[in-house]
């Protein structure tokens, strides 16, 4: 374990689990795998707002023409396909924190972004990791961050943190190593807004009357 790099990742797990608020901007690759095996590269571009302990708010459009939107406010959580126009919910009452364990245990869904959301950053990304080492100064579009390389539990993964007085991270890839096809996920973050004001309403779902509802069940 490096403690340069583990004293780094905390330090960025204090900034962001110690805010109220947070807002930023992600631009995501990743791959997704086809039966034959092939891997194709996807994006997407998302637009997050969290208010702890239970608002959530998520906006995201892909490269293939997808778009959804997702509401959060303490007592249930909404899935607006709008490509489609579908609508699904799931009455959930509690926290942020717990929502997101609930969605990821009981429907198998891999959100990696989410690890970003939690109260406790140290103990969600912290708790498999294996091995820490770090790289050192890189520049993310100018911003000098540090680079740090970890392995855990399944999955290997790096983070670029703001090399300052906000240390938010600006690059954040994952390889999915206890998959066989071995994917990779990319997330590229900016327009970074700490301890702000939101105002409650942006967590409440508003979605066209033509809108079907449909049965909550996420991909994995």
């Amino acid at each position: 374990m490096d403690e340069q790099a583990i004293s780094v990742l905390n330090q960025m797990s204090d900034y962001l689990g110690g805010s109220e608020t947070i807002a930023f901007r992600a631009r995501t690759f990743f791959d997704v795998v086809r039966e034959s095996g092939i891997k194709i590269k996807a994006a997407r571009t998302s637009s997050v707002l969290l208010k702890r302990p239970q608002h959530l708010y998520i906006d995201t459009e892909g490269d293939d023409g997808s778009a959804t939107t997702i509401w959060f406010d303490g007592s249930k959580l909404t899935l607006w396909k709008r490509d489609v126009n579908e609508i699904m919910a799931l009455e959930f009452k509690g926290a942020t924190d717990a929502m997101l364990d609930h969605v990821i245990d009981e429907y198998d869904a891999q959100i990696p972004l989410a690890d970003l959301f939690y109260s406790d950053l140290k103990k969600t990304l912290g708790e498999d990791i294996v091995s820490a080492e770090y790289v050192g100064l890189r520049s993310i579009n100018g911003v000098p961050c540090h680079q740090l390389s970890f392995e855990s539990l399944g999955a290997d993964w790096e983070i670029w943190v703001e090399a300052d007085s906000t240390p938010v991270p600006r690059r954040f890839v994952i390889d999915f190593v206890g998959d066989d096809n071995r994917p990779q996920y990319m997330a590229q973050m900016d327009a970074w807004s700490i301890g702000g004001d939101i105002e409650d309403f942006k967590f409440v779902a508003a979605f066209p009357e033509s809108v079907e509802h449909v049965e909550f069940k996420l991909k994995p």
